[in-house]
């Protein structure tokens, strides 16, 4: 892998690219902590009404989740899984995240900023990342807690939301 660009705090330079949004959206957010992480919290149109968007910043990229305010409890884990994994399929940008551990789901849109070619992420592209994100959080987070509370099988619940696509 080829170095990052000479003499730049790129790591720097993406964060001041996600302040800048925050600041041109007069976003309320939490700002950069010691991980490099900054934090938003954004209503959505779901049972469960918002999402955080946490903004991971890094040398080379920028990593958002847009968390889901729900744990899916050990016994539905492996239905939980499946649904998101058929979620997944065929989404052309970004994935559901799902620990098997504790149940945290999220969707995940990484922006790649380059190595010698380095060019911090754009406003747009910070937008777009953000509203497809959240679109994915509203298209299937009904069709979600439904699976997670066991009130229709992964299948049927992909079904649904995909019928019209």
């Amino acid at each position: 892998m080829a170095t990052l660009a000479k003499g730049r705090d790129t790591l720097q330079e993406v964060r001041a690219a996600v302040e800048k949004f925050f600041e041109r959206d007069s976003l309320k957010h939490e700002p950069f902590d010691e991980r490099n992480v900054a934090r938003a919290i954004y209503s959505v149109d779901t049972k469960f009404g918002h999402s955080t968007v946490i903004f991971h910043a890094y040398k080379d990229k920028l990593i958002l989740h847009m968390m889901i305010p729900l744990s899916a409890d050990k016994e539905e884990r492996t239905k939980v899984g499946e649904f998101l994994l058929r979620a997944n399929y065929g989404l052309k940008v970004g994935c559901f995240d799902f620990d098997f551990n504790d149940g945290e789901i999220s969707y995940r849109i990484s922006i790649y900023c380059g190595d010698e070619n380095f060019a911090p992420p754009t406003y747009e592209q910070i937008d777009f990342a953000v509203i497809i994100g959240l679109m994915m959080v509203e298209k299937y987070g009904d069709a979600l807690v439904k699976v997670m509370f066991g009130l229709v099988e992964p299948e049927d619940a992909i079904a649904a939301v995909e019928g019209d696509d």
